[in-house]
């Protein structure tokens, strides 16, 4: 029996923190009445010195506990991350954002795990984010992730940092030679597979199911969940997907190996493979960032090893791989984008004309022209619609489509809430804007500019019931909510998250001028890889 004053400094203390043994060796987190989290976990060594641009390598052992109570830095990129991105959205609601300066390193391979408050009486299903940014900023480490409301629901909830930039996705000659694969590029994919192996192995130490992996991202990292489902390295690693606002066949197209290495090339410069692993990391991205003003980088590339064939290819002939699909987009993405993705040079390039042929085939040219006169005339909110469909909704239900087709449920959404206030006019539903509704972070520094209602809290919640439901069963229903029936193509049935807050089930999401035939659509993209 413990002695008086032992007794009130173990009940003052509080229960011990969690533990867990995983790869490499025992980590220790924190615990509160809202559940375990533990931060800053290693799912692979530090890419840095020799290991730059190389397939993640295991994680390094270490003795006694490590802790996991605070980030890791996140993966290099600008300092100020997506504070380039959230600033001008919150002076147009007149507000200042404050954008601190980030802890930034190469060694940035780690994840975070939240779980829910009560042990559960069964393995619980797993959600694992992948953040947008552009795949060059953005980090899992961002407080408007923090998973502790969502975990609520019953869920494990991991978030991760990968690779970015030049640094996640760049191929060179002397990259491919040396790999065993012959392949070099897709780096950050890799690092998301081995983050997905590493839940595969270890998550049941945490109380989640390595066998009920739903994988969900959003801009960015809603089209790597693209790439990985069609690349069979990911094979059998995650079973349901949560796209939010980034079709893989909307946005994205895969480059040649030999396409990846030109560019590889002028930002070498006529270094050899050792110089440009023994430079700063800050000095490659200045290097890439004076290419890629002339050229873009091709990020992705059909290497052989990670991506054998196109995203296009593989939705065509249904090889894709067999995971259930929550798939959507908001009502004016392309708010944010205005004077760069909304432009008529932008709306002119080459990949997005690819799209169009993808989504209105001979009505291509129409659909251009009608953005074109909104666009020239100042009619702006038009003029994004006209965006909206061609890049986002018309591509998501075409993947659904063809996801359905292939024998797997589908469930399509539409995230039409803006927030009342004096940017509502000029940015509507726009990008990234359901985020702090999926994980209730309305009160986090990246959203709280916002003047948001009590409504919002109330759809926040009904969200956040759809995805878990989703992860849990593969069916976003539960009680209390309204029905949502998966997509087909006689209905093209979906859920409206709708301005008023409300989530009402609706028919046809197809677009004007959508074509949506399946024979004609894997032609067309077939056409258009």
């Amino acid at each position: 029996m413990f002695s008086l004053p032992v007794a009130l400094l173990l009940a003052v203390a509080g229960p011990p923190a969690p533990t867990a043994d995983v790869t490499g060796g025992t980590v220790r987190g924190s615990l509160s009445a809202s559940g375990a989290v533990f931060k800053g976990i290693p799912f692979a060594a530090p890419p840095v010195g020799e290991l730059r641009w190389r397939e993640p390598q295991p994680v390094k052992p270490w003795h006694g506990l490590r802790d996991a109570t605070h980030y890791s830095a996140a993966c290099m990129q600008i300092p100020i991350g997506t504070g380039v991105f959230l600033a001008p959205l919150a002076h147009r609601y007149g507000a200042n954002l404050a954008t601190p300066r980030w802890d930034i390193s190469e060694d940035c391979l780690y994840l975070n795990i939240w779980t829910p408050p009560r042990p559960a009486k069964e393995p619980l299903p797993v959600m694992l984010f992948l953040h947008g940014g552009s795949n060059r900023i953005g980090s899992g480490n961002e407080t408007a992730y923090d998973g502790t409301n969502l975990a609520r629901h019953g869920v494990i909830v991991v978030t991760v940092n990968y690779r970015l930039g030049v640094l996640g996705f760049f191929a060179h000659p002397e990259l491919t030679r040396e790999s065993p694969h012959h392949a070099s590029g897709n780096y950050g994919l890799l690092d998301q597979i081995a983050a997905l192996r590493w839940v595969r192995e270890n998550i049941a130490r945490f109380g989640g199911d390595p066998m009920r992996v739903t994988l969900f991202g959003e801009s960015a990292g809603a089209i790597d969940i693209g790439m990985l489902m069609c690349s069979r390295l990911a094979g059998g690693l995650f079973h349901r997907a949560i796209v939010e606002s980034g079709p893989v066949l909307g946005i994205a197209y895969a480059h040649t190996q030999r396409q990846a290495e030109r560019f590889g090339e002028r930002v070498a410069a006529g270094k050899n493979l050792q110089q440009l692993r023994s430079m700063p990391a800050e000095a490659v991205l200045a290097a890439a960032a004076q290419v890629i003003r002339q050229e873009p980088n091709p990020e992705f590339v059909l290497d052989g090893w990670v991506l054998q064939q196109s995203p296009q290819q593989i939705f065509a002939d249904g090889t894709e791989l067999p995971v259930s699909l929550m798939i959507g987009n908001n009502g004016r993405e392309a708010s944010v984008f205005r004077g760069a993705a909304n432009s008529p040079a932008a709306t002119a390039s080459e990949n997005a004309k690819k799209t169009l042929r993808i989504s209105y085939g001979g009505m291509a040219s129409m659909a251009m022209a009608m953005y074109y006169l909104d666009f020239k005339m100042g009619r702006q909110a038009a003029a994004d619609d006209w965006l909206n469909d061609a890049l986002m909704t018309c591509p998501s239900a075409g993947m659904a489509a063809l996801n359905r087709t292939a024998g797997r449920r589908s469930y399509v959404y539409q995230f039409r809430r803006s927030i009342p206030g004096k940017g509502q006019d000029s940015l509507g539903s726009f990008h990234s804007l359901e985020l702090p509704y999926v994980f209730d972070t309305f009160h986090d520094p990246a959203w709280n500019w916002l003047p948001f209602q009590n409504v919002d809290a109330g759809l926040s919640g009904v969200i956040e019931g759809y995805w878990t439901n989703f992860a849990r069963t593969g069916d976003p229903n539960g009680p209390g909510l309204p029905l949502w029936r998966p997509f087909t193509l006689d209905s093209t049935e979906y859920m409206e998250f709708g301005s008023d807050a409300r989530a009402v089930s609706r028919q046809g999401v197809r677009p004007t001028w959508c074509s949506l035939d399946v024979a004609k659509l894997k032609r067309r993209l077939l056409e258009n890889q």
